[in-house]
């Protein structure tokens, strides 16, 4: 699966991939979704708020910066993408708002891992893992479990 861009909002993600176990490898997927993504992607996207803040810095009087889409360019063997480009909001001191996108930055160094980390999630998430998804997995285990003790 290769996804070529996510934007996640405080009620809802859109994720644009493409998926190779589809019939057609070229085709693009997009999906929409209100459910909850497990919490490990949220902990992952703060990491790569908070790391790409760390490299450029934001601007003088802006007093909250956030991003909201992200997309992947030129993935390598490692299926891992070599650039990435971010969308965000910047909030002034006087309350304006400004939304602005990042130039193309090469995922190197410590973005590496949470570049790959990232991708990891929102294929999860794309393959059906939301959150409190292992709710229903220890309970079918339990009853399978259980089943088996009966036999």
């Amino acid at each position: 699966m290769y996804i070529s861009s996510a934007e996640i909002y405080e009620d809802k993600i859109k994720l644009k991939y493409s998926d190779d176990s589809l019939d057609s490898c070229n085709d693009k997927v997009s999906l929409t979704s209100e459910q909850l993504p497990r919490p490990e992607l949220y902990a992952v996207w703060g990491a790569m708020k908070k790391y790409v803040l760390g490299l450029v810095q934001p601007l003088q009087g802006f007093e909250d910066v956030s991003f909201y889409k992200i997309e992947f360019f030129n993935y390598g063997a490692d299926d891992v993408p070599g650039q990435i480009k971010l969308y965000g909001v910047g909030t002034y001191e006087k309350g304006d708002r400004l939304e602005f996108k990042t130039q193309r930055i090469v995922v190197v160094g410590g973005m590496q891992l949470i570049v790959a980390n990232l991708i990891d999630e929102l294929t999860l998430f794309a393959r059906g893992r939301r959150a409190q998804m292992n709710l229903f997995e220890k309970t079918e285990m339990a009853v399978k479990a259980a089943e088996e003790q009966a036999s």
